[in-house]
């Protein structure tokens, strides 16, 4: 893609998908905390590899997919849309885009454009990041954090929705492309 085009804030992750995060990050050691509470004998009994894994790679995973949502990405220019967020990176070109029925969206009044089914992604509250099957059964790639204000972009292979801080600016920026 193009150095020409201009970045985008996408909307930042709320309390609540940070909260869950941590939660997620902090249960396996809750986990084994309880069994020893409860049987120190128990705990003996957890094969080494489970314990790798729960302490290991669970958690780091969820550390490096947290890392990748703190500095989300959208880029727009002359050849494009560029939208890179935690493990995904994915591009549409400016021709695949309907332009003219890009819209701003409240999800709340629009229930047919909620994420549905997760297909690939991060979905918690305040957060569905990914590929995910909508209410109205197509599939689309989502970031939403803000449920309010959603950028929804038709495209050739399905709607994209974004969540940003500045959803009229970019909205303009599309259509003067």
């Amino acid at each position: 893609m193009n150095h020409e085009g201009k970045s985008y804030e996408l909307s930042p992750v709320g309390t609540h998908a940070k909260l869950f995060f941590a939660v997620l990050i902090l249960l396996p050691f809750i986990l084994v905390a309880v069994i020893w509470w409860n049987n120190p004998t128990d705990f003996s009994e957890i094969p080494l590899w489970a314990l790798g894994l729960m302490f290991g790679i669970g958690p780091a995973v969820l550390v490096a997919a947290a890392m990748g949502i703190r500095n989300p990405q959208a880029k727009l220019g002359k050849d494009g849309l560029r939208l890179k967020v935690s493990f995904i990176d994915r591009r549409w070109a400016l021709a695949e885009i309907d332009r003219a029925n890009a819209l701003l969206v409240n999800l709340d009044s629009r229930s047919e454009l909620r994420p549905k089914w997760k297909l690939w992604g991060a979905a918690m509250p305040g957060l569905s990041s990914g590929l995910f099957k909508l209410y109205d059964g197509r599939k689309a790639h989502v970031y939403i954090t803000d449920r309010s204000k959603v950028v929804y972009l038709p495209t050739q292979n399905g709607p994209v929705l974004l969540s940003l801080e500045r959803p009229r600016e970019f909205l303009d920026a599309l259509q003067a492309l």
